[in-house]
């Protein structure tokens, strides 16, 4: 399946050496607890983690939880990136078919995706993209994994 929502911000957190430092995804997961806010996503690197959070959860709470995600944690940066969609390709079979990642992004060409979320257990792809592009991908993601003739319109 493929579904999809608009109206998130990404806060995304870069500290060197964060993956050696014990506890740091506790506290900064903590700090967003403390102001009453639900968290959608947490996609991580090694030295990055960006909290994905519905716009709607902030209400005018982003500056004092930055302020105090920079107290608390004290990471290298800090940036903010607001008007993100989310679109989730879902299917049990694509753990167990190559090429699903490479038909989606290919469909996303000349799109910016700004966040790539995949769990291990494959059964689904999340990609952040800028809320002005969302109908188009959703067209373009459809289109790629989506055959004709199952077109919920009832064309072939």
């Amino acid at each position: 399946g493929i579904a999809g929502r608009k109206g998130f911000t990404i806060i995304a957190i870069e500290k060197t050496l964060m993956h050696s430092e014990t506890g740091y995804a506790r506290k900064l997961l903590s700090v967003i607890e403390d102001h009453g806010i639900s968290f959608e996503h947490m996609p991580s690197g090694i030295d990055t983690i960006s909290v994905v959070i519905a716009d709607s959860q902030l209400n005018n709470k982003l500056d004092e939880l930055v302020a105090d995600i920079r107290r608390v944690c004290q990471p290298d940066a800090i940036e903010v990136f607001h008007d993100i969609a989310l679109i989730a390709t879902v299917g049990l079979g694509m753990a167990y078919t190559p090429g699903i990642a490479a038909k989606l992004f290919t469909a996303l060409t000349g799109i910016n995706v700004r966040m790539i979320d995949q769990g291990s257990s494959e059964i689904n792809i999340i990609v952040g993209i800028e809320n002005k592009d969302f109908e188009e991908a959703m067209r373009r993601i459809y289109a790629a994994f989506v055959p004709a003739e199952e077109d919920s319109t009832g064309n072939s």
